[in-house]
């Protein structure tokens, strides 16, 4: 046991300092540049917090790892138990959950292939559309982000922003936060065709897009995949 636990830490310490060099700072992490688009529009708050629902690697491809870097602190959640030990070992003051976020408190099952996979998700069609060869499940822990949130350091305090990459679940993320409680300043989301047909894909017209408009959030820009609402 001992031993299995000092390999996964080599491994570890592998993935953050020699794959993704995390001693060297970065003016970016994002795919596609959200996270100075947020740093922008946060610019002159030096301390926030954010929540991170499928926040895959504190690293690569993150929308929250420039706002660690400028102070900020908040909550990273994952399906993936490797995604949490990395930002357990890099982000040990953060609160970092192996959890699934539903619209209810219980359990699902997730989908996955790899240990640490950006496209792993509780959505069993969209298991059968994107992933390629033998499909592994496993039973995790769900919970209302609300739930999470009033369990919390941060209970009834303010979310500057709530990043959401949730694989196709994402509007049940959504659903599972009690908006009269708890108002994000700034959502990031990814919404895009189920098929991934982007061609004739009408933004407006999605059940996301819908809801956020629905409790006051407008478009304030968007990329290929993400979108980042503010609240008016």
């Amino acid at each position: 046991y001992q031993m299995k636990k000092f390999i996964e830490k080599i491994k570890i310490i592998q993935n953050l300092y020699i794959k993704n060099r995390c001693f060297i700072k970065r003016s970016s992490y994002s795919l596609d540049i959200e996270d100075q688009i947020i740093k922008k529009i946060f610019k002159k708050k030096k301390k926030g917090m954010y929540i991170d629902v499928g926040c895959y690697h504190p690293l690569e491809i993150s929308n929250t790892a420039l706002l660690y870097d400028k102070g900020w602190n908040g909550i990273n959640i994952d399906l993936s138990e490797y995604t949490i030990k990395l930002f357990e070992f890099l982000k040990p003051d953060d609160i970092n959950l192996n959890l699934a976020v539903s619209n209810k408190n219980g359990y699902l099952k997730f989908f996955y292939q790899k240990k640490l996979s950006k496209i792993s998700t509780v959505n069993k069609a969209r298991s059968k559309k994107i992933f390629q060869g033998k499909i592994k499940e496993k039973k995790i822990p769900c919970k209302k982000l609300t739930t999470i949130l009033d369990e919390s350091f941060y209970k009834d305090k303010i979310i500057d922003l709530l990043n959401i990459d949730a694989e196709g679940h994402d509007l049940d993320v959504l659903k599972s936060l009690n908006f009269e409680r708890y108002m994000p300043k700034v959502i990031c989301i990814e919404i895009f065709p189920d098929e991934g047909n982007f061609k004739n894909f009408n933004l407006k017209g999605t059940p996301s897009y819908k809801f956020l408009t629905n409790k006051k959030y407008k478009l304030y820009w968007s990329g290929f995949f993400s979108h980042i609402f503010i609240k008016r």
